[in-house]
């Protein structure tokens, strides 16, 4: 009986190690792009991953007007992903604005990334949060598609050669983003 016990033991140790092993698999890496991304012509990857080109995306934003990654070389950027019904999200987008205010006259781009909710839900959030960065549509979830977006609130900064630098899974504070774009700020 006392052999029995073990072996079950171990084999219940076993397959939690398999079940972890394979919501890590499933999950990803920010830095994956080492072994799976697509290399570019100056040999660096591009994926949605740490030290990786940021993959570039064409959206139209709230005024209707469109807005492409790419465009933007030159400039630090912080792409965001968030709905009004995420809570964090409600957290995090007074500290974005905050740091948007901030750092605007130094280039800074806040492409805020809603997934595909109505215009007039998230003009109502935009108007409560008096947010003035840029609010980009994304209604058939293509841009979430194409950052294998995990969940809200998700944040990438990157630098003005187009490179992920810091990638922010939950609710990112004032701080934590002055840290991440000092870099590339004053």
């Amino acid at each position: 009986m006392r052999g029995f016990k073990k072996t079950l033991l171990i084999a219940g140790a076993l397959l939690c190690f398999l079940a972890a092993g394979w919501i890590f698999i499933g999950a990803g890496l920010p830095q994956r792009a080492t072994y799976t991304g697509q290399i570019s012509e100056d040999g660096f990857s591009i994926a949605p991953e740490l030290n990786s080109i940021a993959p570039n995306f064409e959206q139209p934003a709230l005024n209707g007007a469109p807005i492409s990654l790419a465009s933007l070389r030159g400039s630090p950027v912080i792409v965001n992903f968030w709905a009004t019904w995420c809570e964090p999200c409600r957290i995090e987008m007074p500290d974005l604005q905050t740091v948007y205010t901030e750092y605007q006259a130094d280039g800074l781009r806040i492409l805020a990334v809603n997934l595909g909710e109505p215009s007039p839900l998230i003009n109502e959030w935009v108007q409560s949060f008096g947010l003035t960065f840029d609010i980009l549509l994304d209604e058939r979830q293509s841009v979430a598609a194409l950052y294998y977006l995990r969940g809200q609130p998700s944040t990438y900064i990157i630098s003005p050669q187009g490179i992920i630098t810091d990638i922010f899974y939950g609710p990112v504070s004032a701080s934590t983003l002055r840290a991440a774009l000092a870099p590339y700020l004053r």
